[in-house]
């Protein structure tokens, strides 16, 4: 069988690295190759040390001339646009690019995709559009998550035929916030003297609609191998829902360790932060913060409009996907205890860590 290359955009993030390690462990004949800004760092080295075969390019997302040459010779291509990054000291975690700039990436990255030859599959990673999906209630306008919003609704627009010799076919992914965000991001909980874990969300009775990386890179390898399945298609991708007491209750039984929920404001929960006044994109300083941003982010959650609105079937995921992983599953695999590690990309060098858990609850 012929080999298919596959070009993951934003490769070497959390996201997009699942992606990747999903399509060279699979048996059907993939190859990979990844944009990298910079593809000779030690940090890129290093992430794919175990992955010699993986075939690292030179570019960005938002440099479509270094994107068009990457996509060549591609059968599909994952595109997973913009990331957290850290600024210089004092650490402050934002995006890298603004809301029009992903909107423009999405789309321009798919034109040019419809211009290459080979290319058979565009599979895009997006984020529920919290404004389309509340009437556009400007109180769910987090700009992360709309940005890519837009681009599923232009895509939805685009023709896909599904018959095995049409050109290209398009498909959404459709993610949410990372289980590993609980190990090194936002829901990192806090540590008090006597060791008990608190997770002080913003979230009420409402529900976070969670998913692991290792179930992201499931998600991505089964519609490159369904194709015509997935064509003109979006899945609407989760591991589990959970609430804020239930991810305290469920460390507790499996880890063994104190824990408990604590509902706060989300000005509280702003105010811990030590990036809060960071802009959103490293690239425009002038721009809304960080704290702005996720204002706009968590009542999405605490009014659980992706549960109300009957968005995720747990029954086709586990379809899909055989091993998908429930939050217990997780926590023992992942040998989780409520110590905050770094996982993430953006948390290498800065962000939330064991010793600010400590410092916060104090």
């Amino acid at each position: 069988m012929a080999q298919k290359r596959i070009l993951v955009i934003g490769g070497t993030g959390a996201q997009g690295f699942a992606v990747v390690k999903a399509l060279v462990e699979a048996k059907d004949p993939f190859t990979v190759r990844v944009l990298s800004r910079n593809p000779d760092s030690e940090g890129v080295k290093d992430t794919f040390k175990d992955y010699p075969q993986v075939e690292l390019v030179k570019g960005s997302f938002m440099d479509f001339d270094s994107v068009e040459r990457a996509l060549q010779d591609c059968y599909g291509v994952f595109v997973n646009t913009d990331g957290k990054r850290l600024l210089p000291s004092p650490s402050k975690l934002c995006f890298t690019v603004n809301e029009p700039d992903e909107l423009w990436a999405g789309v321009r990255i798919f034109e040019i995709a419809n211009t290459i030859p080979t290319l058979r599959h565009f599979v895009y990673s997006s984020i529920d559009y919290y404004l389309r999906l509340t009437n556009f209630d400007h109180k769910y306008a987090a700009h992360h998550t709309n940005g890519k919003g837009r681009v599923h609704t232009y895509l939805d627009g685009m023709t896909s035929p599904a018959h095995p010799d049409s050109k290209l076919v398009w498909s959404v992914l459709i993610t949410g916030p990372y289980n590993e965000d609980l190990i090194g991001g936002p829901y990192v909980p806090h540590i008090t003297a006597d060791g008990t874990r608190v997770f002080r969300f913003p979230l009420g009775d409402g529900y976070i609609p969670f998913m692991t990386l290792q179930d992201c890179g499931a998600f991505a390898l089964h519609m490159f191998q369904n194709r015509e399945e997935w064509s003109g298609k979006t899945l609407l991708a989760t591991s589990h829902f959970s609430t804020g007491k239930e991810i305290a209750e469920t460390l507790s039984r499996v880890a063994g360790v104190k824990a408990r929920y604590e509902n706060i404001t989300v000005q509280e929960w702003v105010d811990t932060l030590p990036y809060a006044d960071a802009p959103v994109s490293s690239m425009y300083p002038d721009g809304i913060t960080v704290g702005q941003n996720f204002s706009m982010w968590w009542p999405g959650f605490a009014n659980s409009i992706l549960k109300n609105e009957g968005t995720r079937d747990l029954a086709e995921m586990k379809r899909i996907s055989p091993n998908l992983q429930s939050l217990e599953d997780w926590i023992r695999e992942s040998k989780w205890d409520g110590i905050a590690r770094q996982v993430l990309k953006g948390f290498k060098d800065g962000g939330i860590t064991a010793e600010m858990q400590q410092l916060k609850a104090e």
